[in-house]
């Protein structure tokens, strides 16, 4: 029985072996190590004028800005390895790390103690020796198969003392012909298995150094912590502020009120029921005041009828002429419509006070299990993260949520605020 089965476990994999200068695989392989060679060429040169002289400039004033711009190219272009690495079937993710600090040297710190720039760094070094090995390797195998292969297509253009083959000399046609039928398809064979091996192992090799999903996960989970916690903090401080500039100092001067009418109730009743009319105005304030410090919290109408509502109620308030146009199939997680909302609420915000813009838009969709929101003007543009934008805190509230944000807003062209937030199937 075993050996009835032999021949039915081999066939598929000898039919695989046969095969494989049919298929695609070759030609992917024959541009991996292509590519590889001159990526290996500009690598070495850029490692030299971008890296290792940044650090030699770094005691200059254009030192560390350099470096961030080499640390900056140095993770474009391991992705962009990571990508040409899909070619020889070796799928790397995308590196999507973004360097913390709001100053140029706490960036540079930032980047220079992530492991991952180092590991590229050091493939970028490697390259020229892998790329130029695994091009010799696996371009002398695919020439010396398809040479054999084509043996009598190009004989002819040999001097006329006939093709030397190790030690014989064939100076017939037909035993040329005889040749490429004998030795052509078994070395074309062998030279795709080589050519692959050496794709194969560079790609590997790639992997083992620019594929860091696990460490990447970490950092991320760090950043967007760190996020979370400052928007915590943010917001801690915003409704703290708000009570005791608002509703308290009014709550503290209706008791005042009521007191001193409590005084003046007996020896001057008309002046008692001024002070009591002032102090029912202070009241019918605070509880105003309160409510909308229990919206900026969490507003009710997000509780129970969901972001499309709440977002319309925000744009209806906008001095900004608004439209919404928002399109959910259904109700999403608490968390997510909660930091969807407060990202609008406060791009609306900075709409109202900053862009000097005539009109404003709202969408949202469902996009690859990710809920999308865009707010854009055209105001004046200009958008920077820093200087009391709020869009550092922002980026923090979608960052706790593994989201991205993203802000373009050039001079004088508008400002598109877009959020993307995992909301799950």
């Amino acid at each position: 029985m075993c050996a009835a089965a032999a021949p039915v476990i081999l066939h598929p994999v000898l039919r695989r072996i046969a095969t494989l200068p049919l298929t695609a695989t070759p030609w992917l392989d024959l541009a991996y190590i292509s590519l590889g060679l001159a990526s290996g060429i500009f690598a070495l040169t850029f490692v030299f004028v971008g890296p290792f002289l940044s650090i030699m400039l770094i005691i200059t004033l254009i030192g560390i800005p350099k470096l961030l711009l080499d640390v900056w190219i140095t993770q474009w272009w391991a992705n962009g390895e990571r990508l040409r690495a899909g070619l020889a079937g070796v799928p790397i993710p995308l590196s999507r790390r973004r360097w913390r600090g709001e100053t140029l040297f706490q960036r540079v710190r930032s980047a220079l103690t992530d492991p991952m720039t180092w590991r590229e760094l050091v493939w970028l070094i490697l390259l020229f020796g892998v790329g130029t090995a695994s091009f010799v390797v696996g371009v002398t195998a695919a020439s010396v198969g398809l040479g054999f292969l084509t043996l009598p297509l190009w004989a002819w253009s040999l001097p006329d003392d006939g093709v030397q083959i190790g030690v014989t000399t064939i100076h017939s046609v037909w035993a040329m012909i005889a040749v490429a039928i004998v030795l052509g398809p078994p070395l074309t064979i062998l030279a795709a298995w080589v050519l692959r091996g050496s794709a194969l192992a560079q790609a590997k090799l790639a992997q083992a150094l620019l594929e860091g999903e696990e460490q990447e996960r970490i950092t991320e989970l760090q950043v967007s912590r760190a996020g979370a916690v400052d928007a915590a903090a943010v917001e801690l401080r915003r409704i703290e502020r708000d009570l005791h500039d608002g509703a308290q100092a009014r709550l503290v001067a209706l008791a005042m009120e009521i007191g001193m009418a409590r005084e003046q109730l007996a020896s001057d009743p008309e002046g008692a029921a001024e002070l009591l009319a002032g102090a029912h105005e202070d009241a019918k304030t605070a509880l105003v005041e309160l409510r909308e410090l229990a919206r900026g919290i969490h507003p009710a109408i997000l509780t129970d009828r969901g972001l499309d509502a709440a977002v319309s109620a925000l744009a209806a308030r906008c001095p900004v002429p608004c439209t919404v146009a928002i399109a959910l199939p259904r109700r999403l997680p608490a968390a997510v419509e909660s930091a969807a909302y407060f990202t609008i609420a406060e791009a609306l915000t900075n709409v109202a006070k900053h862009s000097g813009a005539r009109r404003c838009a709202i969408t949202g969709a469902i996009e690859h299990d990710n809920l999308v929101i865009e707010v854009t003007d055209d105001g004046r543009g200009g958008v920077r993260e820093g200087g009391g934008s709020g869009i550092a805190g922002l980026r923090g509230r979608v960052e706790a949520l593994d989201g991205r944000l993203l802000v373009v807003g050039p001079e004088g062209a508008g400002t598109l605020l877009r959020a993307e937030l995992p909301c799950g199937s």
